[in-house]
């Protein structure tokens, strides 16, 4: 096993994920615009998949505080 390729393949990775984060985040505040009864059932129903998909989704949305602030506000 090389180290360097690891190391590369774990980059690649993280920047993928930055990249699907940025790319929720800029669909989110479309919807939340646009549709914001349809942004929060797909918000709810995918809170309620179980407490796996609720873990990955708060860990994403602690990197994207204004998206939190904004799926938030869609039950205000």
């Amino acid at each position: 096993m090389n180290p360097s390729s690891d190391l590369c393949n774990k980059a690649a990775g993280s920047l993928k994920s930055a990249k699907d984060r940025e790319q929720a985040a800029f669909l989110i505040e479309a919807m939340a615009e646009d549709r914001p009864d349809d942004l929060s059932l797909a918000y709810h129903t995918a809170m309620e998949v179980g407490p796996r998909w609720r873990e990955h989704i708060g860990n994403s949305l602690k990197r994207l505080p204004e998206t939190q602030t904004i799926l938030e506000r869609l039950d205000a």
